[in-house]
């Protein structure tokens, strides 16, 4: 490997590095916002159901909904960006012994 494409890997592989940083930081906050509507779900079914009550609950369901509908969005995203990383890396090795790993 020359000195200018060694250079190119590393940054490339910098860049998949922080947006994996990024992303797995979306999912935890993804994985806080879902655990909150799962509490609040489970108050107000333990409250007691009112015509108020259900109507809250059908908000929260939908939330919970987007939520998960998100988190796999993220959780795809994760997964291209680490083969992504894999095949990067995979590659370097095979270049040259030893590589980054």
């Amino acid at each position: 490997m020359t000195v200018e494409r060694d250079a190119a890997s590393l940054f490339e592989r910098m860049r998949l590095v922080i947006a994996l940083t990024e992303v797995n930081s979306r999912h935890l906050r993804g994985e806080s916002r879902r655990a909150g509507a799962e509490i609040e779900l489970a108050c107000e079914a333990r409250d007691g159901v009112s015509p108020e009550g259900t109507s809250h609950i059908e908000q929260l369901r939908e939330r919970l909904g987007e939520v998960e509908s998100a988190l796999r969005a993220i959780e795809s995203e994760r997964e291209r960006l680490a083969n992504e990383l894999a095949r990067l890396d995979s590659r370097a090795s095979s270049e040259t012994q030893g590589g980054w790993q």
